[in-house]
């Protein structure tokens, strides 16, 4: 908080207030357009091939998983702010500030909300046990949009990263599963047998004319990317165990803007490049250099063994569940993850029926 603003050079709060209404209008419009666009494929689905329409039960389950993790998280996300507002209201009381008028653009001016948020969630095992797991389930996000999501036609795949960075990793999964629901794979065209042509000359006239098939690209591509962006955001939601990143160390935003943007550029890229920028690659190598990459996602339940084991020596692990209340910054990044549990564990629970279309591709 920034302290050193005397009160009579404060004239117009225009700025931080269009900063704040910014945030809040572009959450609130990429929502929308990912929503939109859920409609729309119900709809084209509904309208070419209703056969392929997903099972009602699951559309409802990630629906109503979306709308629980947006209140829960943002629930906490407003009684964070009013936490904010009045803390700061107590340290510039010295000024001499009326407390019966609202000064929210002085606030937002003086007050670095993204920075005082996670600042006071990762202080304390207790506190990094609940936060450094949405990290790896923001890699999880990333991994499946690239290896599942661009596969199913889904080019918007910048929209539900960066939604779930700015409003509930949760809240932007739940959003792409349904959105995978409504995009079954594309169904693979009937080859005809030259068998089947016994005269030569009405074989020639009447056999369709097939498109080449080109071979697939080198095995380098995209997936490097995504590589480097989980092994960096890995690096950094580690390096924030520290305690010397609790108390304002000068490395503490830079570190923490890691994982924020190197999980942004791929999708980012795609919205803005050719597609010939990004190689095919052979399906069979990219499946297993995927998988590799996802199983190196869940290392991360060895770092949250640590941190538990650290909580305990530090107290007691009643602690852990404590802290998820104790501050609404903590029980909004707290039930997050609980949703990000309960969402994949709902996904992965699907794949096991086999009525679902969505079981051949996944």
């Amino acid at each position: 908080m920034n302290k050193s603003i005397p009160l009579n050079s404060i004239d117009n709060n225009a700025r931080p207030y269009g900063i704040f209404m910014t945030y809040l209008l572009t959450c609130l419009g990429v929502a929308v357009f990912i929503i939109t666009k859920l409609f729309e494929k119900t709809e084209r689905l509904y309208t070419s091939a209703p056969s392929r329409l997903p099972q009602k039960r699951h559309v409802v389950i990630f629906a109503t998983l979306a709308t629980c993790s947006l209140f829960s998280t943002w629930g906490f996300m407003f009684q964070y702010f009013q936490w904010s507002y009045n803390n700061w209201l107590t340290v510039r009381s010295q000024h001499d500030l009326d407390p019966t008028v609202k000064h929210w653009g002085l606030w937002l001016k003086e007050t670095s909300l993204f920075r005082e948020a996670w600042e006071s969630v990762i202080v304390g095992h207790n506190r990094y046990w609940w936060s450094h797991q949405i990290f790896y389930w923001a890699c999880a996000l990333g991994l499946h949009l690239e290896w599942k999501g661009v596969r199913r036609g889904i080019t918007y795949t910048w929209a539900f990263m960066l939604l779930g960075q700015i409003v509930a990793i949760s809240f932007a999964t739940n959003l792409y599963f349904l959105t995978l629901l409504l995009s079954p794979p594309q169904q693979q065209p009937i080859t005809p047998n030259p068998k089947e042509f016994t005269n030569p000359k009405e074989s020639r006239s009447e056999a369709p004319e097939l498109a080449p098939v080109s071979k697939p690209r080198k095995w380098l591509g995209p997936w490097l990317i995504d590589g480097l962006s989980v092994t960096n955001t890995y690096a950094a939601a580690n390096c924030l165990s520290r305690e010397n990143y609790w108390n304002g160390s000068p490395g503490f935003m830079p570190l923490l803007l890691v994982p924020h943007v190197v999980l942004l550029i791929l999708p980012m890229a795609r919205a803005i490049l050719p597609a010939k920028f990004f190689p095919i690659g052979d399906p069979k190598t990219v499946n297993k250099i995927y998988k590799f990459l996802w199983t190196s996602n869940f290392t991360f339940v060895g770092q949250l063994v640590w941190t538990t084991y650290k909580a305990y020596l530090a107290g007691n692990l009643g602690g852990i569940r404590d802290a998820l209340l104790e501050h609404p910054a903590v029980g909004s990044v707290g039930f997050d993850v609980i949703f990000c549990w309960i969402s994949w564990i709902c996904w992965w629970q699907i794949q096991s029926d086999k009525s679902s279309y969505v079981m051949s591709d996944l």
